[in-house]
């Protein structure tokens, strides 16, 4: 039985049957890197902190040095794009509140499982703290995560207004991660068929 205070309450988690994907395979080996392109995250968050990923080479660098050569100066748990600094902190919660569900640590008396509870979180701030956001900057996001290592892109976001931008962005990151995004809360049929409206970047 898992031992998060807060699992029973986790109904997500078996209507999604993810319960008995961790009988059947694993709860996760810490070798994926999902990036979480939201509002931030909240990296010190007891039930985050230990799947946090971290840029080991920044970590032991030298402090004000792109060490790695990414251009990104210490960009140790990823990187804040709308104030461009390496604090990817969340002002908003909503990229916490997506960053627990896929990868909240499991099994560990603190709070939720999530879906993963072995894995990496690299935190990518592309939206300001009231959830807005632009294409361009998303963008950049979308290519900070491929070029850095993650396996999985999560965009928990959605328009339905199509970028030139982010599709060409997230055409090249897909040859090396898998894409997820949000298919929209509103139950509308996203296409294609009469009555649906496409719905981007799902």
């Amino acid at each position: 039985e898992v031992n998060d205070p807060l699992y029973s309450s986790q109904t997500n988690i078996t209507s999604t049957n993810i319960d008995d994907v961790w009988d059947q395979y694993t709860t996760g080996d810490g070798s994926q890197v999902i990036a979480i392109l939201d509002t931030g995250g909240d990296y010190t968050h007891p039930d985050l902190e230990a799947n946090t990923w971290i840029n080991e080479a920044e970590l032991n660098g030298v402090e004000g040095y792109d060490d790695d050569g990414n251009g990104y100066v210490d960009d140790i748990r990823g990187w804040d794009f709308i104030n461009i600094d390496n604090a990817p902190l969340d002002d908003n919660m909503h990229g916490t509140h997506v960053a627990g569900i896929a990868g909240a640590v499991g099994n560990n008396g603190i709070g939720i499982a999530g879906a993963a509870w072995d894995v990496k979180l690299m935190h990518i701030k592309v939206f300001q703290s009231t959830g807005v956001g632009n294409s361009t900057t998303i963008a950049e996001g979308v290519e900070y995560a491929s070029t850095n290592g993650a396996t999985i892109l999560n965009m928990s976001f959605g328009s339905y207004a199509e970028s030139s931008t982010l599709k060409l962005a997230m055409e090249n990151a897909y040859a090396t991660l898998i894409l997820v995004a949000a298919a929209g809360n509103n139950g509308l049929c996203i296409g294609p068929g009469v009555g649906c409206f496409p719905h981007y970047p799902a």
